[in-house]
């Protein structure tokens, strides 16, 4: 099994409960795994046998910046949706820090899905 994974990833977005969130960008933090059989991308060493990590950095940005859920919860999944899309994946953690809402500790949400678990 290989992990591909997407560390610290800013996303300045409108995500929240609080009109405040739905109206002004705040920075959200992601970071992601995605795992997945290596065995065939490390035979070909085509970029078609794996996943393109580029992709899933488009899938972060496009989908929070696209899209105001009130719960990153929500935000979580539909990220988690959207990778789990692609045949290669076999299990995906999306992780969201909401780094600008406490003056001192981060709050946010660790989602795991499994292919044929989603959400």
């Amino acid at each position: 099994m290989l992990v591909i994974y997407i560390k610290d990833l800013l996303v300045e977005a409108k995500h929240g409960v609080h009109q405040r969130e739905k109206d002004t960008p705040q920075p959200f933090k992601f970071n992601l795994a995605v795992t997945l059989d290596n065995s065939r991308a490390s035979v070909s060493d085509d970029l078609a046998d794996t996943v393109n990590y580029t992709e899933l950095k488009r899938i972060i940005t496009d989908t929070a910046q696209n899209n105001s859920f009130n719960l990153i919860e929500k935000l979580a999944q539909a990220i988690a949706d959207q990778i789990l899309r692609d045949k290669h994946v076999q299990k995906v953690t999306v992780t969201i820090d909401k780094p600008a809402v406490f003056k001192n500790g981060v709050p946010g949400v660790s989602l795991e899905v499994k292919r044929g678990l989603a959400g």
